[in-house]
């Protein structure tokens, strides 16, 4: 039996885009141990919700009408500190957002087109008492842990490169960027582009005026 056999996980869903939350419910909906409680489709309708089912887990939309994402989530840790809040986001589009909802104290984040796996994965997360996308703090300073060329595609990332255009730069194959970049983020603990960014900016590792 597994941690997720009995309902444990209660999950309020607080998305406005139809099609998305009608992914999640069904994802959800097939999951054991798992028990959608509430949903949301503004802002003003969540913190009810909470006070009213303690869920484990908030999927929040970044694109949630009513108010600001970054300062609900910022609230909702503050006032329910035992509840895991998971945004919902499509990268790079809302980049801006992620990094800041990550700060203001969410665990990590899911595609509007995750999978049952990878639902199943950050529920998993919950359970256990863990990050879904465990990370170690972005503002440490780790660069001596890099190597010049992850260094280097870090740079790249922060000009705003792609992989190909990277691997163009450095003459190496896109494959070899994807090694350098995966590698620089366990390092670093990063979790996604948006915080590479924001890494490589805070700590020195910006673009050059030559790129």
């Amino acid at each position: 039996m597994t941690a997720l056999d009995t309902p444990i996980v209660r999950v309020v869903v607080a998305e406005d885009r139809v099609p998305v939350r009608s992914g999640l419910d069904a994802a959800l909906g097939h999951l054991p141990g798992v028990a959608v409680v509430g949903t949301a489709t503004h802002h003003a309708q969540v913190p009810p919700l909470l006070d009213r089912h303690r869920p484990e887990v908030l999927l929040l939309g970044l694109s949630l009408p009513g108010g600001d994402a970054v300062e609900l989530t910022r609230a909702v840790r503050a006032e329910h500190p035992t509840t895991v809040v998971i945004v919902i986001a499509v990268l790079p589009a809302t980049n801006d957002q992620v990094l800041p909802a990550l700060q203001a104290g969410a665990a990590g984040w899911l595609p509007p087109t995750a999978d049952r796996d990878t639902v199943i994965r950050a529920l998993r997360a919950v359970v256990a008492g863990v990050n879904p996308a465990p990370r170690r703090p972005i503002g440490r300073d780790h660069r001596g842990e890099l190597t010049a060329r992850e260094a280097d595609v870090l740079r790249l990332v922060a000009a705003g490169l792609t992989n190909a255009e990277i691997a163009r730069r450095l003459a190496v194959s896109e494959a070899t960027v994807k090694t350098h970049l995966n590698h620089a983020y366990t390092k670093v603990g990063l979790q996604n582009r948006a915080e590479a960014v924001e890494y490589a900016k805070r700590h020195g590792l910006g673009p050059t005026e030559a790129e």
